[in-house]
């Protein structure tokens, strides 16, 4: 009976369950076996290649939401570049051109209003200019000024109103000024030149 028991060998392969074996089937278990460790080896590269992917997957979307979450701009955030060119508030605000003018359009902004607001600022500042020449008419300027001014503001917080018609005209009569000077100026820089060719 002990001579029996030693011919029998309980042994359990990889899915655990209980097989008895004599000697003669030795050799065909030891291949049963390096058969199913392979298998295994097989199994825990595959789960291991999957929790690779699955780990990178779940940086690259964290590290896309953390994207994400850094590019929500504000119309109050976006309305403090209004004075410079689309190119550079785009730099000043860490984000693209393409995404800025994105946001933009999905905030109600359908143009930059840089140059708008660059032609309000100066109409502004010539009508200054104008006041302090002038001196006669400060009340009428100072006016003026603050409507120019408050429309300005107006033109902050909604970029896609137009200007007002009197706005308008009256940043044509400042064209029109300057072209004037301009002209003059090179009028009479022309004949002093053409006075100190002369001698």
């Amino acid at each position: 009976m002990f001579k029996e028991e030693n011919e029998k060998i309980a042994q359990y392969n990889i899915k655990g369950e209980s097989t008895v074996i004599n000697k003669q089937n030795l050799n065909g278990l030891w291949d049963e076996i390096i058969m199913d460790a392979s298998m295994l080896k097989e199994e825990n590269e595959k789960i291991t290649q999957y929790n690779i992917k699955e780990e990178s997957m779940v940086i690259n979307k964290q590290n896309h939401n953390r994207v994400r979450e850094e590019q929500v701009l504000t119309l109050e955030e976006v309305s403090q570049y209004f004075y410079m060119p689309i190119i550079q508030a785009a730099k000043e605000l860490n984000v693209g051109l393409t995404l800025l003018k994105k946001k933009c359009r999905e905030l109600g902004i359908p143009r930059w209003p840089h140059r708008k607001m660059k032609s309000m600022q100066k109409l502004i500042n010539n009508v200054q200019e104008l006041g302090e020449k002038e001196g006669s008419a400060g009340d009428m300027m100072r006016s003026a000024i603050a409507k120019l001014e408050k429309e300005q503001k107006l033109m902050e917080m909604k970029p896609s109103e137009q200007m007002k018609e009197d706005t308008r005209r009256l940043r044509q009569a400042c064209f029109k000024a300057n072209y004037k000077k301009r002209k003059l100026v090179a009028l009479l820089g022309n004949d002093s030149n053409e006075r100190l060719a002369d001698c």
